[in-house]
């Protein structure tokens, strides 16, 4: 698979990432061992990407990477915060990350993951304040001078990836993670161009927003997803349909395939991470991804026309 720098951290990296948040939701898995991880890594992915409060994840990855006997992936993971209101609402980031929290969360991902080091560390949210503020930081190059770090990282939340502007301007940090896809295009404006100039690695995530840009979920299927209850599912019906007159199969062989081709397409993306319980899934993304990018005519296309501008997160809180 194609291999891509993660900025300038001298890492690189599958442009597909194995998104371990639903690893635990892979039913063949037995004795602790996820056949889907193992697929996507015969398949070449070479990212892993989980996070201290995914169920199960990282002692899973540990457990899957001991059966696997060929070379050792990249694992980004994400720090577990101690205010769970974080995730959506501010707070002086001390409530959130105060050094001995850090400090735990890392120690606690090298032992479950059963590695020396942690390739690429995020804290799991942020807020545009947070900037001014630098004892996570400083904390952080600590573990990186003791060799447990390697790269450092922010997960933007839902959709505020605005909120990145200024810190990856200031060229503190190795990468970022946001929401990033068809509908959600609009990183493109400033974010992804910035990150390019300043060498900073990015993970696209939501890239098949958590599962609507399959193209397969029912009604029923939308209020049983977590992100997805509050989606106003006859609006989301309609714009995948328009979006399937115009580019499918013209463009793309289905909707999973077009969301998966665009975001790989726009320079800047390091990799996108999906999540593939499944090894069908995983076979799935990678020969999408394998098929190379959209047309900068299409990619333009669905940037300009196809922009939905909304967040199903605020009614999570």
């Amino acid at each position: 698979m194609d291999a891509r720098s993660y900025g300038k951290s001298g890492l690189d990296v599958s442009a597909v990432a194995y998104g371990a948040m639903t690893l635990a939701a892979d039913p063949q898995i037995r004795d602790s061992v996820a056949p889907s991880l193992l697929r996507a890594l015969e398949r070449g992915v070479t990212l892993i990407d989980t996070a201290r409060v995914y169920p199960k994840s990282e002692e899973l990855i540990a457990s899957t990477l001991r059966a696997w006997r060929g070379p050792r992936p990249s694992i980004s993971t994400k720090l577990h915060s101690a205010s769970r209101d974080a995730y959506r609402f501010h707070c002086p980031i001390a409530d959130a990350y105060a050094p001995q929290r850090i400090r735990e969360s890392v120690e606690g991902s090298l032992r479950a993951l059963d590695v020396e080091q942690l390739d690429i560390v995020h804290l799991h949210q942020w807020h545009y304040l947070w900037t001014h503020e630098r004892s996570w930081l400083d904390t952080l190059h600590e573990l990186r001078a003791e060799g447990k770090i390697r790269c450092i990282a922010i997960s933007a939340q839902d959709h505020e990836h605005d909120a990145l502007l200024e810190i990856v301007s200031a060229g503190l940090i190795d990468g970022v993670q946001l929401i990033f896809n068809v509908f959600e295009s609009r990183p493109m404006s400033a974010l992804l161009p910035l990150a390019r100039e300043r060498g900073v690695g990015v993970i696209a995530r939501c890239v098949y927003d958590s599962g609507g840009l399959s193209g397969m979920l029912s009604a029923e299927d939308f209020r049983a997803r977590r992100f997805l209850q509050h989606a106003p599912y006859e609006q989301y019906r309609a714009r995948l349909d328009e979006l399937t007159r115009r580019f499918i199969p013209a463009e793309a062989g289905s909707i999973a395939e077009l969301a998966l081709r665009f975001v790989l397409s726009v320079p800047g993306v390091s990799a996108a991470t999906l999540g593939m319980p499944d090894p069908q899934l995983v076979d799935a993304a990678v020969n999408a991804a394998e098929r190379g990018p959209l047309s900068p005519a299409t990619v333009e296309a669905i940037r300009r026309e196809h922009v939905w501008t909304r967040n199903f997160y605020e009614r999570l809180a």
